[in-house]
């Protein structure tokens, strides 16, 4: 499992980005969230853990969860 920070998250569109600590910024859709209902909890700076998945558009995040 990687770390990184959500940078921002837009419920209705249901996409975001994640924040690597090395400064990479990783795609994430809503669909890769590993709770039902956390679409709504996530804000930016928030601390996630999650799978980096390497897509034919490049990598994206799954099973993003907060971290604590």
């Amino acid at each position: 499992m990687r770390t990184g920070r959500i940078k921002w998250f837009d419920s209705l569109q249901n996409y975001g980005y994640i924040i690597l600590f090395d400064g990479t910024e990783v795609y994430f859709h809503g669909t890769g969230l590993t709770g039902p209902g956390l679409a709504g909890h996530l804000n930016p700076g928030m601390d996630v853990s999650f799978d980096l998945i390497v897509t034919k558009v490049g990598m994206e995040a799954q099973n993003v969860e907060p971290i604590g």
